[in-house]
């Protein structure tokens, strides 16, 4: 199995970064359909606005209740805090917004290749207790092994310290002289899908 983690190629999961693997539920059964360029980018840009409102929002609302605590707690010099919290908030709110088109700017480098070895877009994906189907074929578990899996990683701030997390974004899978590829971004269910076949095929590393 070729591993390769943020395009870097490695010889072996470390146990470290087998612990750190930011997998879905256990599902059995998991259906989806191949999406097409344009879906998968609408998809990708909602979900990533989505959060970047979340988490801005919860910033500068606490921001905001700051400047107001310290304009009533300190009516001579809190004025400053009052303006500087405003001010903040809206450096934060451009930062956020420079940081979604740089992530939109960076899926757009990356869409070619998750397009790339998936079957026409519409075709129904599913796994279940058997084995694995892509449009009319089927494909039993010990017929399938992962040829490569493609990862990204990242440290997230967990109290005075950073938690390793890294997801599996895409696996090219072997079947006889057959080749099946699944990438996260590129499926409806894409997650459940691709974290599913990774703990049938690789049950040790889930």
């Amino acid at each position: 199995m070729h591993i390769l983690i943020d395009s870097k190629p490695v010889a072996a999961l470390t146990t470290k970064q087998q612990k750190s693997l930011a997998l879905s539920r256990v599902e059995e059964a998991v259906t989806g359909t191949v999406l097409s360029s344009a879906e998968a980018t609408d998809a990708f840009v909602r979900q990533t606005r989505r959060w970047f409102v979340i988490l801005g929002g919860i910033a500068i609302v606490v921001m905001l209740a700051i400047s107001v605590a310290g304009a009533v707690s300190d009516p001579i010099d809190g004025w400053s805090i009052a303006v500087g919290g405003p001010v903040m908030a809206g450096v934060l709110a451009l930062f956020l917004r420079w940081m979604l088109r740089r992530r939109i700017r960076s899926w757009n480098r990356t869409l070619e290749h998750r397009g790339q070895g998936l079957p026409p877009a519409g075709t129904t994906i599913g796994i279940d207790a058997k084995g694995l189907t892509s449009g009319p074929e089927v494909f039993a578990w010990p017929s399938l092994a992962i040829a490569e899996v493609e990862m990204t990683s990242y440290n997230a701030p967990s109290g005075d310290t950073t938690t390793l997390v890294t997801v599996i974004e895409r696996l090219s899978l072997a079947a006889g002289g057959r080749a099946v590829v699944l990438d996260r971004a590129m499926l409806r269910n894409g997650p459940q899908l691709v974290d599913n076949v990774w703990r049938h095929l690789c049950p040790a590393k889930a």
